[in-house]
């Protein structure tokens, strides 16, 4: 455990002390001072060095455990942590929805364009014989799912993430990650087109195509043109949608 002694300043009375706190041990975790698997001292010590009572130093840890940075354990003390690519993820899918009566896909396509082209483009530089194996399964069993709108969905992101893995940049996967339960339900309602499944099996195809033959330019292009055909698909499921209701 590392020595911390002196690492905590005294805070001035203020009326946010507990978000002082939380910010400069955040920092503080950021800037690797204090380390994963780290104890905090305790509660009334923590109290001290800052100069503050033990109810902000306890709302300020209730905080930090809310943002996975630091976690409790009965008998153990407070322990640093670093958050997952998950609980970030998550975090970031929420975000999306609060205070979001409907999604903009739109802007989710817009968002779709920018990484997946880029994604394409570096899985046919940078995958691996074991990135291509899994690619070219997912594209194998991806007519056993055509029958089932949940297959065809959880499926069809798995496909799309597995080029993320291929082009071996974690930020990629994390960022695809928070847009999962968004990207879910496009493919849901995008299902409801006929021939869909069908239609994007041929896009698949050539965009595993050009990462199997290490042609970025290509691969891009393949992924262009597969996103615009989602997007009209989208378009077409929800006109279906409207006209049900």
């Amino acid at each position: 455990m590392n020595d911390q002694t002196g690492l905590f300043q005294p805070l001035e009375r203020h009326s946010t002390l507990a978000s002082r706190v939380t910010r400069q041990l955040e920092t503080m975790i950021m800037e690797n001072r204090l380390q994963p698997g780290d104890r905090l001292p305790s509660e009334r010590d923590l109290a001290m060095e800052f100069g503050v009572s033990r109810t902000v130093v306890r709302e300020a840890v209730r905080a930090l455990v809310a943002k996975n940075l630091l976690e409790v354990l009965p008998g153990s003390g407070t322990l640093v942590r670093r958050p997952s690519m998950e609980s970030v993820a998550r975090s970031m899918a929420l975000l999306l929805r609060v205070g979001q009566a409907h999604v903009d896909y739109e802007k989710v396509h817009e968002v779709r364009r920018t990484l997946e082209v880029e994604i394409a483009g570096l899985a046919a530089e940078r995958r691996t014989e074991s990135d291509l194996e899994m690619i070219e399964r997912l594209l194998a069993e991806s007519p056993n799912t055509w029958d089932n709108q949940e297959d065809f969905a959880l499926h069809d992101l798995a496909f799309h993430n597995a080029l993320a893995q291929a082009a071996h940049n974690e930020i990629f996967l994390f960022v695809l990650n928070s847009l999962a339960d968004i990207m879910l339900e496009v493919r849901r309602m995008a299902f409801t087109v006929p021939g869909l499944p069908q239609r994007a099996q041929l896009f698949h195809h050539t965009i595993v195509e050009c990462i199997r033959d290490g042609d970025p330019q290509r691969a891009q292009q393949a992924m262009h043109e597969d996103l615009l055909y989602a997007e009209n698909n989208l378009r077409q499921a929800l006109a279906l949608l409207e006209g049900d209701s």
